[in-house]
Order: C-alpha cells, then sequence, then structure tokens
C-alpha cells in the first residue's frame, strides 16, 4: 500500500509552480512559501464558489496563478516582473521558443505553465498539470515539478509537443499558451526573451 503523498490528493499544482518558481528566482525556504500558500488559498476561500471549482478541478488555474502572483508581488517581492506573451492561438513553436528561451542559463528568467497530457485515442488529458521550466538540454525542457507520480513526466522532449487542433498518433503534450507565465526580476526585465 502506497501513502498518500503532498499533491496526490489535492489540487494545487498550480500553486505549488508560482512557488518554486519564486524559490528560483528569489531563493525562497519553506516558512515563507507556507505564509505564501496560506495567504494566498484563505483569500480564495473568501470566495466559497471559486474555492470549490479550485478544490474540484473545475478550472484551468489560470486565475489563480495571476491572483498568485499579484499577492507575491504586492507582499513580497515588488520588484517581480510578469509576463503573459501569449493568446490561445499561439501555435506551439512560438511557446516552446519563448520556453526555450526562459530556461536558458543564466539569464533570470523562469517559466509557469500548465500542460496537458493525452493519450490517443483518447483526446481528453489524463494528465492536467502546472510546472517551471527549470533548464533545457539536448533532451528537452526539464521541469522544476512537485509531483512524485511514478509516471510524472520531468522533462518534456520538443517532440512530444503539438498544437491541440495537430493531435499525434502517439502520446503527446498540449501546453495551453495563455496559461504561460514568463517571470523575471525587475532589474533584469530588458533582457531578450
Amino acid at each position: 500500500m502506497q501513502p498518500f503523498y503532498q499533491g496526490k490528493i489535492d489540487n494545487f499544482c498550480a500553486v505549488y509552480a508560482v512557488l518554486n518558481a519564486l524559490r528560483v528566482l528569489f531563493s525562497i525556504g519553506p516558512l515563507q512559501a507556507r505564509k505564501i500558500f496560506n495567504r494566498v488559498l484563505l483569500a480564495q476561500a473568501a470566495d466559497p464558489d471559486m474555492f470549490g471549482r479550485i478544490l474540484e478541478h473545475r478550472t484551468d488555474y489560470v486565475a489563480l496563478v495571476d491572483f498568485m502572483l499579484e499577492d507575491v508581488r504586492r507582499h513580497e517581492f515588488p520588484d517581480l516582473c510578469v509576463r503573459a506573451p501569449f493568446g490561445p492561438e499561439t501555435s506551439c513553436d512560438q511557446v516552446w521558443e519563448a520556453l526555450r528561451a526562459s530556461a536558458r542559463p543564466p539569464m533570470p528568467l523562469v517559466s509557469v505553465f500548465r500542460f496537458l497530457r493525452i493519450a490517443p485515442p483518447s483526446e481528453k488529458p489524463y494528465v492536467d498539470h502546472w510546472t517551471v521550466g527549470h533548464y533545457m538540454d539536448m533532451e528537452g525542457l526539464h521541469f522544476l515539478d512537485c509531483s512524485l507520480e511514478a509516471g510524472a513526466l520531468y522533462c518534456l522532449p520538443y517532440a512530444k509537443l503539438t498544437d491541440p487542433w495537430r493531435p499525434l498518433s502517439r502520446e503527446y503534450v498540449v501546453i495551453p499558451p495563455e496559461s504561460v507565465r514568463i517571470l523575471s526580476v525587475s532589474r533584469f526585465a530588458g533582457l531578450p526573451v
């Protein structure tokens, strides 16, 4: 029998993705992360309908991510810069290039985004998850991720990425372009992406 682990029964991967991105940019520790986590969830709980959608995975979590990023900018990190560069019709090639550029050391950028894993013949995702694009190498884009699932995706090769209107015949990944957030610190905000 496997014990439950953090994230197995909750739907807070988007919150963890933001916390992990803040860890990369600002080196936050567990106590500061807990303070942010608690404050954000308490604020969301003030709206029972919205909080219910979060708890029951009836949202794409984009509004939660945006709320959280604005909240931490207001309370902890006023020099946090957030870009939402894409609309829903952006191609996966453009998304990949932005994720690749933000994962290139030593640039002080990090990406937070949602991905959907789909295994044909089904057209519905069997995984709907938020993560952090950490670094890129020849294997693909490596994630700084909170998931402990045995079959979790920790590295996305370009060959698995596609647009939602162009499914592949094997397992594939779709990154909804409107979910991508590129984070930086304002003193580095002028760097090209």
